[in-house]
């Protein structure tokens, strides 16, 4: 029999699927593109920094589920994968012998020009739905008696109070809070990837930074997938209905709110750990 932590959550997919797909209509091409882009990298890097699996998959299997991404099916590429997890496939092979390699084959076929930008966008969309629907198959470190939390703005914010006042309030409540102000997107990734936190909370000052935030939470979900993400700052006003296409576990607009849901979702991550 399949877990609950070994299962692929269909429900989970096609959420998130129709999410970034409606994020992509009314986001700017460049934007859609540096989208695609993301998940094709973070996809694919992952997949080199783990040690190479003992066992290949063939090249017909990797062409068939990168065919299956671009379809015009939008259970296909689900279908497979959910397949592969139900009949044993670790969560390890399923990343490295087929997402990744199926990812880079698009990105392939992308700069070669045999498919295109709407063809990447799509496929690239059902990847990171993918991975959503998989992250319960992603173990997060043992928690401590400590609540942690990692914190950090979106690159380029210059806005920081309120983020500041966030994390000192939470410390003050017996939050450990690790506030990274001023870092690059890949520093940001690169320590998440590294630590793996159970919740982390963004910060961004307005629309201005909707493109960057929805590149650094994308980027996040591929990098940690179990982690809860928790937005906030004058972008939940000024564009809530966009940012809410992002996937968020939680968006917020004030302290009280902050705090309540860095509780629930603390709580939830204790939860899943103890199944």
């Amino acid at each position: 029999m399949t877990s609950d932590r070994d299962a692929f959550h269909e429900s989970v997919y096609v959420q998130s699927f129709q999410e970034i797909t409606s994020l992509n209509e009314r986001l700017p091409t460049d934007t859609i593109i540096a989208l695609a882009r993301e998940v094709i990298r973070h996809v694919t890097v992952r997949a080199r920094a783990v040690t190479a699996p003992d066992v290949t998959v063939a090249d017909t299997s990797v062409e068939n589920l990168a065919r299956a991404l671009i379809s015009t099916d939008d259970t296909a590429a689900a279908a497979m994968i959910r397949n592969l997890r139900t009949s044993g496939t670790s969560i390890a092979d399923v990343y490295l012998l087929h997402l990744a390699q199926a990812a880079r084959k698009l990105g392939e076929w992308w700069e070669t020009n045999h498919i295109s930008m709407t063809d990447v966008t799509v496929g690239t969309g059902r990847i990171y739905a993918i991975m959503r629907g998989l992250s319960d198959a992603f173990a997060l470190p043992v928690a401590t008696a400590l609540k942690t939390a990692f914190f950090t703005n979106v690159p380029g914010e210059t806005h920081t109070i309120g983020i500041k006042m966030a994390a000192d309030l939470l410390r003050n409540d017996g939050w450990d809070i690790d506030l990274r102000l001023g870092a690059t997107k890949d520093a940001i990734t690169d320590e998440i990837r590294a630590t793996q936190p159970r919740i982390v909370g963004l910060s961004a000052g307005g629309a201005h930074a909707l493109g960057d935030l929805a590149q650094l939470v994308i980027a996040i979900r591929l990098v940690a997938p179990a982690t809860a993400i928790i937005i906030g700052g004058n972008i939940t006003d000024e564009t809530g209905d966009l940012v809410g296409l992002m996937g968020a576990d939680a968006i917020v607009s004030d302290f009280a709110q902050t705090k309540s849901e860095m509780t629930r979702l603390w709580q939830a991550s204790i939860a899943v750990q103890s199944v």
